[in-house]
């Protein structure tokens, strides 16, 4: 969870991201999602650092298991 908004033109950062406001008119931004690897998650998080958006919450979810589409090893 972030604190702020994303604008449409930085959500091709973010990846396979869902961009999600608890409330319509909350400044707060919550980005839900699976990463393949912490050099994603890096990614993200520096996209987050570099639109100056506090980071409040970052939360594992578990694991899922993989399907047929994912990323091999």
């Amino acid at each position: 969870m972030v604190q702020g908004r994303l604008r449409a033109n930085w959500l091709e950062r973010i990846g396979a991201m869902q961009v999600l406001s608890p409330e319509h008119d909350s400044e707060l931004t919550v980005l839900e999602g699976s990463v393949y690897d912490q050099a994603e998650l890096s990614g993200i998080l520096n996209t987050i650092y570099e639109l100056h958006l506090p980071l409040l919450s970052v939360q594992h979810l578990g694991d899922k298991p993989p399907s047929a589409g994912d990323k091999a090893n």
